[in-house]
């Protein structure tokens, strides 16, 4: 048996490349040994975050060689948004260093920085749950995963209220046209997403920073990003697709709030389900808050199923 030592917690505002980059590979090592992702696709991106309004709290074990302030390997790994506790902490624990209190001491770490800090289980695997119940937390919100098969949809009929046009998000370019056209798209797409997501933690306050910094992704295409105009040409509704590892995924749909009840939810989403059809994946997944009745049904009608729950537990 390893003898476990105790642990060295270190709070910092920033990471160096090195500790990202060791942060990433303890949660591909999580995500192995768990069969679901260990941190999100958010998380993920903000390891590279300049300093402001995130906090990582890294641990590692005592006794170590230095590295940029750690001792030794880094173990153990919760992230938050200091901004807004609703948003949800993150927290990972190396497969070999559990049962030994670590994540108790991450998720004490991030209360003591807020209080009333939420906390997600991806997956809501039963070491998680018990360690929620254990920490004496309750759910507070549901994130469910669904999936459909693509077969039957590269030739599906899209219906738009008369005198509203589909278009795709502008290409980057160099020509200085291209370039007002892009911005244009990325300013008009962050103002829609606030206004479509306004009670939403994380999505709705998406950033034009946090646009580009998906554009750098490698799987980011303009040609499945679809924008659905109004007869004026104001921006309110949009289907943002994504594949990545031979699969496709309803990365994010959003409809204006004062566009309601025109459709406009369904015929996004299959717009974007046509082009991952025509893509020749065979199977979309998607995700959706447990209390989005509308989004909820409109899936359920074009045949989703829920394949996976994550949970945000809180005390």
């Amino acid at each position: 048996m390893t003898e476990q030592t105790s642990p060295h917690l270190e709070i910092r505002t920033s990471l160096t490349p090195a500790q990202a980059a060791e942060v990433r590979d303890l949660a591909r090592r999580a995500a192995d040994a768990d069969g679901v992702e260990a941190l999100s696709e958010q998380t993920l991106l903000h390891l590279d975050a300049a300093p402001g309004a995130h906090r990582h709290v890294l641990a590692g074990l005592e006794g170590g060689n230095d590295a940029g302030g750690m001792h030794g390997a880094i173990i153990g790994y919760a992230h938050l948004d200091h901004t807004d506790p609703e948003a949800g902490a993150e927290i990972v624990v190396a497969p070999e260093s559990r049962r030994h209190g670590l994540g108790t001491a991450l998720w004490g770490a991030v209360t003591d920085l807020v209080p009333d800090a939420r906390v997600w289980a991806h997956g809501d695997v039963p070491p998680a749950s018990a360690w929620a119940e254990h920490a004496g937390l309750r759910v507070v919100r549901e994130l469910l995963r669904m999936a459909r098969p693509l077969e039957g949809l590269a030739d599906a009929a899209v219906d738009l209220p008369e005198g509203y046009t589909a278009r795709t998000f502008a290409r980057a370019d160099e020509q200085a046209d291209a370039r007002a056209d892009l911005e244009a798209d990325i300013q008009a797409w962050v103002a829609l997403n606030a206004r479509a997501f306004a009670t939403h933690a994380e999505q709705g306050r998406m950033t034009a920073a946090d646009v580009r910094a998906r554009m750098a992704e490698p799987w980011f295409d303009a040609d499945g990003f679809f924008l659905v105009d109004d007869p004026e040409g104001r921006l309110v509704a949009f289907h943002w697709t994504k594949i990545e590892d031979g699969e496709g995924e309803v990365y994010v749909v959003g409809v204006d709030p004062d566009r309601q009840g025109l459709g406009l939810g369904k015929a996004a989403t299959l717009l974007g389900l046509r082009h991952l059809a025509r893509a020749g994946l065979a199977r979309v997944t998607l995700y959706v808050d447990g209390d989005n009745a509308a989004a909820l049904a409109t899936y359920r009608r074009l045949g989703f199923e829920r394949i996976s729950l994550d949970v945000q537990y809180a005390a």
